[in-house]
């Protein structure tokens, strides 16, 4: 008796069927449930309405009489994702892993979860638990190198695994380059020359590849190597311009001027030939022209060309010691040198900062985050770094000023960086005595 009537309250309507399309539905359900779509479409009608319990349970009904149905398994896992229970997702799609591993859809659903929570290193172990047998392996080292290069920026551990992939599904083309890249990245140029030699066997005609080649070679020291790869591709602006800053690391001064003047009669307006032109003016002598020359080529310099900014800063951090300045060159230098070391323009520049704030240096932190800010206006990290130093320096009223502004513009996602903006904002409303402010960032937080 008892059984029959929890039957029938399993199949009252729910709450959340409120509108005619969900009521047709439940009805087709009732009276047909062997109509498997009845289910999905409804639940993903709820879903649409964030109405995730009443979807959760209309696809639990579903599987109670189409327990094998893994369409209608897959639904129940993305909306338990959908409705913040990711641990029961999780655990749903590796137990339709287990059943068919060669199916990427559970892989992507993880992988997913994961990284909307920062979870990188899991995505990575998900992917590298992939069997060598399974077709999926091969892709799966795609999936590791674009966290490792494009989100986590871990080059070393980025060519490891390129190597890995090398090693059991042989060289291509894209491999190779890739490789050429990353060991380029990590300063380790006679393998880097390799791979992009490598890569050339592909596609030797390549003038990207030709030029990366080059520059490879002379940063190992194989200049007469690296003036034939130039030479090469002499007709295309990497060409140029690779050969005419070599012949300026040879000290071969006035053939590298004629190359410069024939290349800003053909772009007047390009940073990278400025910043040559500035080069060849330092090495004549002239540390006043070099440094204006440079300085004005700075701000046209692009965010992304990380080796064009560390090459201007190197060169004003040489101007400004010639011309007595030690305290500019050091700041030049190190700028310079975060640039050669770091991953990126935007990551070396802003630890940079932070490693001085941390250290208590705060001018020279306020004039790297003065860089940041002329080449990523309003950034959040950048603005909250800023309120960091002005707390610091005693002007809690500007703090929250920047702290404010810094959580109007933080991306949603980074979890992280908003709970730091809430912390400085209680510690600031602290120190001009708001309890409640203080109080209520701190809950934030």
């Amino acid at each position: 008796m008892q059984k029959r009537a929890k039957t029938r309250r399993s199949k009252r309507p729910l709450a959340h069927i409120d509108t005619p399309a969900k009521k047709k539905l439940y009805q087709n359900i009732a009276e047909h449930p062997q109509q498997i779509s009845a289910f999905k479409e409804l639940a993903r009608l709820l879903r649409e309405d964030a109405q995730y319990k009443g979807a959760i349970e209309i696809l639990i009904r579903g599987l109670a009489a189409h327990r094998h149905d893994r369409d209608l398994r897959l639904h129940l896992a993305k909306t338990y994702a959908e409705a913040g229970e990711t641990s029961r997702a999780i655990a749903f799609y590796k137990k339709l892993l287990k059943e068919k591993p060669e199916d990427p859809l559970p892989y992507e659903r993880i992988e997913r979860i994961f990284r909307e929570n920062g979870r990188y290193e899991d995505v990575i172990r998900l992917y590298a638990g992939i069997d060598r047998k399974n077709p999926l392996k091969e892709r799966s080292h795609e999936r590791i190198h674009h966290l490792l290069v494009e989100k986590m920026r871990d080059f070393r551990r980025g060519a490891a695994n390129l190597l890995a992939a090398i090693e059991a599904f042989g060289s291509s083309y894209r491999r190779c380059k890739d490789l050429g890249r990353l060991y380029s990245k990590i300063g380790k140029w006679d393998e880097a020359s390799r791979c992009y030699s490598s890569a050339l066997g592909f596609k030797k005609d390549d003038a990207d590849l030709i030029a990366l080649l080059g520059w490879a070679l002379v940063e190992s020291g194989q200049y007469q190597r690296a003036e034939e790869c130039f030479k090469k591709i002499s007709g295309i602006f990497q060409g140029s311009i690779g050969l005419a800053e070599l012949l300026l690391r040879l000290n071969r001064l006035d053939e590298a001027e004629t190359k410069l003047n024939a290349l800003t009669r053909r772009h007047p307006d390009n940073s990278r030939i400025a910043v040559g032109h500035a080069e060849l003016r330092m090495k004549r002598g002239d540390a006043h022209g070099a440094r204006q020359l440079c300085e004005e080529a700075l701000p046209r310099i692009p965010s992304y060309f990380g080796y064009e900014q560390a090459r201007a800063h190197e060169l004003l951090a040489e101007t400004y010691k010639k011309l007595g300045d030690k305290e500019v060159s050091r700041f030049h230098r190190e700028i310079a040198t975060a640039l050669r070391q770091g991953p990126d323009t935007y990551t070396s520049l802003i630890r940079l900062a932070e490693e001085k704030i941390a250290g208590h240096a705060l001018s020279e932190a306020e004039r790297v985050l003065e860089r940041v800010l002329t080449l990523y206006p309003h950034n959040s990290r950048a603005l909250l770094d800023r309120a960091e130093i002005r707390l610091l320096t005693g002007h809690p009223e500007q703090a929250i000023s920047l702290g404010e502004e810094a959580l109007r513009r933080a991306t949603p996602q980074y979890k992280e960086e908003q709970t730091k903006a809430h912390l400085l904002l209680s510690r600031a409303c602290a120190r001009l005595k708001d309890r409640a402010g203080s109080k209520r960032n701190k809950a934030l937080a």
